[in-house]
């Protein structure tokens, strides 16, 4: 709750923002005495628009992209972690056995660390999931040591491999976020916007007021839930974990 009411925020200051600016551009055009729109300022305001939408596009396309990249590595880890539990089949019940039990314990952290919120307390849980996969490869290799060579070793250290790298490009994936001078641009934009909205049609009646709020509302909604995808487990937009859940839970 805490975690969306911080999202929310942005979006009230932008909104009020927006609003302000909007009626200091009526007044100045009243004050200007300036008449009705021209055709020029009519061009300015839609160029103004245009690009503002074309801004919105593109830091919208790259929040759900990243979103969709984070979402399809939880499908590859889970895949990973499934494949390295079914060839460790190959090994003897002595061998098989611990690693069993290492690897199931090392799903339930993984699970664990995708669900923090907080980044430093997901840092430190990745950190730690680290740590485990290292340990689960040295039981691993030693138990490949002990045994004749032969193909098993191969096809268990490529799913080990696997396994590990994936937690590299999970964190890279979440720590990847849009630059903070990209979402201040697009706010100064919204907010340019409307000041020369309120500045070139100099209507503050109360229908162009209610339809003007309307629409700033929706402005502000709109940067919001780019925010909202950008942060992979705040708000109402998170990055879900059951895949990874099943897998874990399959494996006790």
């Amino acid at each position: 709750m805490g975690a969306a009411f911080a999202l929310v925020l942005p979006g009230v200051g932008l909104l009020l923002a927006m609003i302000a600016l909007w009626r200091l551009g009526v007044a100045l055009h009243r004050r200007a005495g300036t008449g009705t729109e021209t055709a020029g300022e009519s061009y300015v305001l839609s160029g103004a628009f245009g690009l503002l939408a074309l801004l919105m596009a593109f830091a919208f396309s790259l929040a759900i992209g990243r979103y969709e990249t984070r979402r399809l590595l939880v499908i590859e880890e889970a895949n990973a972690i499934g494949t390295m539990s079914t060839r460790l089949a190959l090994l003897e019940e002595r061998q098989r056995v611990p690693l069993a039990a290492e690897l199931a314990h090392y799903a339930r952290t993984r699970a664990a660390v995708g669900r923090n919120a907080p980044d430093d307390a997901w840092q430190a849980a990745h950190s730690a999931s680290a740590r485990e996969c290292g340990t689960f490869g040295d039981a691993l290799f030693a138990a490949l040591r002990s045994m004749p060579p032969d193909t098993r070793g191969p096809v268990l250290v490529q799913a080990y491999n696997a396994m590990c790298d994936i937690t590299t490009e999970r964190h890279a994936a979440r720590s990847a976020r849009l630059p903070s001078e990209v979402l201040a641009l697009l706010a100064l934009y919204c907010c340019a916007c409307t000041a020369l909205l309120g500045f070139t049609t100099g209507r503050a009646d109360w229908r162009s007021g209610i339809s003007s709020v309307l629409f700033f509302t929706l402005l502000a909604a709109a940067y919001v839930t780019i925010l909202d995808l950008d942060s992979p487990r705040s708000g109402a937009i998170i990055v879900p974990q059951e895949e990874l859940d099943t897998v874990a839970q399959s494996l006790r």
